[in-house]
């Protein structure tokens, strides 16, 4: 399709969004930061098949406020507050069922957060496990940040955070990844 058929958002004349080329460019930044926000790689793919789903909707329905460029921050505030809620609903179930299932998310935990075929085997679990380390809104700004090439007001927008709090927990996180890598550094 030519750039003449073809608008700014990604739609062409028969007004069907380009999903597919999109989902290409951020699927994987999108994935990496459903892990981060779940419990289990299962839970992470139903949160961005949620989010989604989420996101074809309000922009079928012409609810959705601004274009194509404005689709990934929408899908990264839709992915953690599908993720919210998935905790939420988890809980509730556990409460009522009143029984533990350690053993099952100790198995969990040991999934890969970051999968990328140039990466060291090595090095992906030394970052992985400094980033289960940290608190867990620290853990999600340096995601977004790094791996999801956010500035820290779209994080702040996304995350309904204040600008100076997602700066702090980004530097926290980034000194207590630096003291735990003085402790232990990477074997090159």
């Amino acid at each position: 399709m030519s750039k003449a058929t073809q608008g700014e958002t990604g739609e062409n004349r028969n007004g069907t969004a380009n999903w597919a080329a999109w989902l290409q460019e951020n699927g994987a930044r999108l994935l990496l930061y459903a892990r981060q926000q779940t419990r289990s790689e299962a839970d992470a793919e139903d949160v961005l098949q949620e989010a989604l789903v989420q996101l074809v909707h309000a922009v079928d329905s012409g609810s959705f406020q601004g274009g194509a460029q404005q689709w990934l921050s929408y899908a990264y505030t839709a992915i953690r507050h599908q993720a919210m809620d998935k905790g939420r609903r988890a809980e509730v179930r556990k409460q009522y069922a009143e029984r533990e299932q350690d053993g099952m998310q100790e198995g969990e935990a040991d999934e890969p957060w970051l999968h990328c075929a140039a990466d060291d085997e090595y090095l992906r679990r030394r970052v992985e496990d400094l980033l289960k380390k940290l608190p867990k809104e620290y853990a999600e700004v340096v995601v977004l940040k790094i791996w999801g090439e956010h500035t820290f007001q779209e994080i702040a927008d996304m995350t309904e955070t204040k600008l100076a709090t997602i700066t702090s927990r980004y530097r926290y996180a980034m000194q207590a990844m630096r003291k735990a890598l003085d402790n232990d550094p990477i074997e090159h």
